[in-house]
């Protein structure tokens, strides 16, 4: 399928027509119109989505569940077993998702894994950065209550661990972790 390539100052672009049921097409005007940005900015984002996200689903063997039902199974532990489990799974769930990724193991990708996997398109959590007096401080704010981000600070302490040598320093709440990394 070929289409009309453009450049400008933001990005490469390429235009390309598509043809939609008209079904399809109310639920795109609708849905476009209620987030108050065009069709065209809309595909874009699914389309992205579907790139960096959707078409590994399956191969990295994640499946979408109710964050109810989430929640209530980290209310049936105790804190200290949820970290000792983040711990675990931090190791190699973490590593075998970046790994068939992204195909490369650096401080990048496991940043990456964190704010598009975890908290973008896993929808576990907002993501946010800042650049500090030489250190990265990333916090993400979530739902799943202080269960939660025990399990998540054994998760990502583990994976930055285990995957990239580097130890951050944890502070979590009900609805946040936040989390310390040196700069090299």
């Amino acid at each position: 399928m070929g289409g009309i390539t453009s450049s400008d100052a933001r990005s490469d672009t390429i235009t390309r027509s598509f043809r939609f049921g008209l079904d399809l097409s109310k639920v795109l005007d609708d849905e476009a119109e209620r987030m108050g940005i065009s069709v065209n900015a809309l595909v874009g984002t699914i389309l992205k989505r579907y790139a960096e996200f959707t078409r590994y689903l399956s191969k990295i063997d994640m499946v979408v569940i109710n964050r109810e039902f989430i929640t209530s199974l980290l209310e049936s532990h105790d804190e200290q077993s949820l970290y000792t489990i983040g711990l675990k799974l931090g190791e190699t769930v973490a590593r075998d998702t970046i790994l068939f990724w992204k195909k490369e193991l650096t401080e990048r990708s496991v940043l990456e894994y964190i704010e598009k996997i975890i908290c973008r398109y896993g929808h576990l959590g907002t993501y946010d950065e800042v650049s500090q007096a030489g250190n990265r401080i990333i916090v993400i704010r979530h739902r799943l209550g202080r269960k939660g981000s025990k399990f998540l600070e054994g998760y990502l302490s583990s994976a930055l661990k285990n995957i990239i040598e580097r130890e951050a320093v944890f502070e979590v709440t009900d609805s946040s972790v936040k989390f310390d990394l040196k700069v090299n």
